[in-house]
């Protein structure tokens, strides 16, 4: 059974459940820190580090119904549910690694009962702003 590690994750455990909860989900994941691998970062997997400015970034990638998707994780536990030897990975607000990898699609959480695919579609909307009144117009339709 999956228990949430951190308010994130119980938002969108709970707006896997009532849409009502998805916008909220939505604006929390814009502000939360949020996980991808970058398997060749010549950094100690357990320690910080900052990215220099203009740093190119290798972002390990899954193959899945003919997409590229990023991995990404919204808490450590998560990452080590997912690999099992220790991983390098860059954590930053969920907003600046969508401006950071644009056209990306992105994979919360995989092989987790709590995941949810990004499309870079629905990254795009997320980050416009536009999702929301897309969320209120189809709400208004049900």
């Amino acid at each position: 059974m999956f228990e949430p590690d951190n308010s994130l994750e119980a938002l969108m455990q709970a707006a896997g459940r009532d849409p009502a909860i998805v916008p909220r989900f939505y604006r929390a994941l814009l502000e939360a820190e949020i996980y991808v691998l970058t398997p060749e970062a010549a950094v100690d997997p357990e320690q910080p580090r900052s990215l220099a400015r203009q740093e190119k970034l290798n972002v390990a990638t899954v193959e899945f119904q003919g997409l590229t998707w990023l991995p990404a994780f919204t808490s450590k536990k998560r990452i080590s549910d997912y690999v099992k030897a220790p991983e390098a990975c860059l954590g930053a607000p969920a907003r600046n690694l969508f401006a950071m990898l644009p056209d990306a699609n992105f994979w919360l959480n995989p092989l987790s009962e709590c995941q949810k695919p990004l499309p870079a579609s629905e990254v795009a909307l997320l980050m416009q702003g536009t999702i929301f009144a897309k969320l209120q117009t189809a709400d208004s339709r049900t």
